[in-house]
Formats: structure tokens, sequence, C-alpha cells
């Protein structure tokens, strides 16, 4: 990218971070944005002709649409979003913005800049509301000790190969095992691809007698859990997901997840895996923890060790 590439795109970064205290809810139901920051109108205007080509080609609109899903996914991580729709909503708006380019004036061009901002934020909030994430869900990354104390597994070696599903865009669990010598790869729709793949937990080929270790700490059980509450058809898919997982074990390898999902533990074939379940340490059992179970109206707390029996 060009440096006045960079630099738009560092404009339109300060954008979404005067978002982050605005409720997605009142977002996606049309609150006025922000009027444009007299920096970015100066300068789409001293550099049109380096970046009317740029909004034109369909790497920026690859560029926003990952920057978009990636804000999103940071409000609510439940929110599925079609990527082809918003790519192409992301392709429309900027298209605009570079024919606003051709405004001499730069009222005109603010003007341009907040009707084609309007218009991408009503096309964006069509998708979320067809996602279901209308409201904040905030997704969170913890600490290696953290995850190994919820999830169960104190210090005890893991058979390996590991993959941690959903294991964030620091994918820092991964990063621990592989400094240990442990052979071990994240999955997450933001992966950092030095260390994990980018993909999702929905479609991922998890392959037969694959993994020694499968280990999610709050993301894909926590998900299909909201999804079964929901009663909705992304629960099946989870419910498919989840014996692919399975599936996927070598024989005498675990999938290993908290919070537990005793709604589906609960059907497994006795004869071809073993369901232990780990409480979590007590520090832990907080009163937002409480406050799930009592919603859910079943046991939560706790992390579950899926063994496939050889």
């Amino acid at each position: 990218m060009t440096p006045e590439v960079l630099r738009l795109a560092a404009l339109f970064e300060e954008v979404l971070q005067a978002l982050a205290e605005v409720p997605l809810a009142e977002l996606v139901a049309g609150r006025a944005l922000p009027e444009p920051s007299a920096a970015l109108v100066e300068h789409l205007r001293a550099h049109r002709a380096t970046l009317a080509g740029w909004l034109r080609s369909p790497g920026c609109a690859e560029a926003l649409c990952v920057r978009l899903a990636r804000w999103l996914w940071s409000r609510n991580q439940y929110v599925r979003l079609d990527r082809a729709a918003l790519t192409a909503a992301c392709a429309q708006a900027a298209s605009e913005l570079a024919d606003g380019l051709r405004e001499a004036d730069a009222k005109d061009m603010s003007e341009r800049l907040v009707r084609t901002g309007q218009e991408l934020q009503a096309r964006v909030a069509a998708l979320v509301r067809a996602g279901g994430g209308k409201t904040d869900v905030v997704c969170s990354e913890y600490a290696v000790t953290l995850q190994r104390d919820a999830l169960g597994l104190g210090d005890a070696p893991l058979t390996a190969p590991v993959l941690d599903v959903g294991c964030g865009r620091s994918a820092g669990f991964v990063r621990a095992l592989r400094a240990e010598g442990v052979a071990a790869t994240g999955l997450d729709r933001e992966a950092p691809e030095d260390v994990a793949l980018v993909g999702d937990w929905l479609t991922f080929p998890f392959g037969q007698d694959r993994w020694g270790t499968i280990v999610s700490h709050q993301a894909f059980s926590l998900h299909f859990v909201h999804q079964h509450l929901a009663q909705g058809p992304e629960a099946f898919a989870y419910a498919r997901v989840y014996m692919a997982m399975l599936r996927s074990l070598k024989p005498g390898g675990r999938l290993v997840y908290v919070p537990g999902l005793p709604f589906v533990e609960s059907m497994l074939p006795a004869s071809t895996y073993r369901c232990t379940k780990v409480p979590l340490p007590e520090a832990m059992l907080t009163e937002a923890v409480y406050a799930l179970e009592r919603a859910a109206g079943f046991e939560l707390a706790y992390a579950a060790h899926v063994e496939r029996l050889v």
C-alpha cells in the first residue's frame, strides 16, 4: 500500500474507534454517525487521484470488509456475517466515495462522506440483524494459566497434535504450547496465520483420526449453548460440528472445553466416548457464572474432557 492509502486506513480506523462506546443496538437502529473529521476530508482532497483508484479496487473492498467484520465481532461475538454481502456493501461504499472525490469543495465532499457512511451503516445494520447480533456481547482473550485452570488441564502434558478451536487473535495458548515443544495449531476467524488457521469452525474440515487433543476455552461450547437456548437451526449445525470434532480425535484423544454441554454429553455412546466433568476452580465461580446457569436451566460451570476410547 502507498503512504496515502495507509494514512486513509488510519483515518478510517479513527472513525471506528470513535464508535467504540456507542451501543451496537443504537448503531443498528440508525444512530447518526459523527461528522467526518477535517483531517479525513483534507486527506481525500489532497490525494484524490491516488485514492480514487485504490477505492475502486477489489483489495479495498476486501480490506474494509475484514476490518468491519473484526470490529463487529469485537462488539458481538455471536453475530453471523454474510461475508460476500458485507464485501459487496463495502465495495459499493468505496466506489461511491471514489465518485465523491470529484467534488472540489470541502463542504460538498464532507456531505458526500456523510451520505456514503449512512448508506453503508444501513447495509451493515441489515446484515447484523440477519446474523442475530443486535446487541453487544463482548469477546475476551484470557491468560494462558487461566485457560489451563478453567479447562482443568493443570500442568499435565497434552497429547499432540493439539488444535485450539477459537484461539483468538493472539493465539496465546497455541504459542505457549509451541514454546514447550508441543505441536499445536489454532483455529479462529481472526487467527494469526503464523501459528493458526483462519477459518470458521462450522465449516472447518476437522478430518478423521487427526488430533491428539482439541481444546476450546469459552469459544465453541459457549456459542453452542447460545444457539441451543435460541432453539434455532444453528443449534443443529453446532451439534454436527461437535460430533465431527469427536470423530477427528485419534483413539485415546480428548476434546476439552468449557463451559460444559450436558444436553449433548448425556447422549454420547458410552462404548465410544467417556466424558469427565472437571469443576471450575472456586475463584472462577462468580455471580455471572451462576446467573448464566440460572438463565440456561442446567449446569455449565465445569470443563468437559471427552475421551475417544480405544
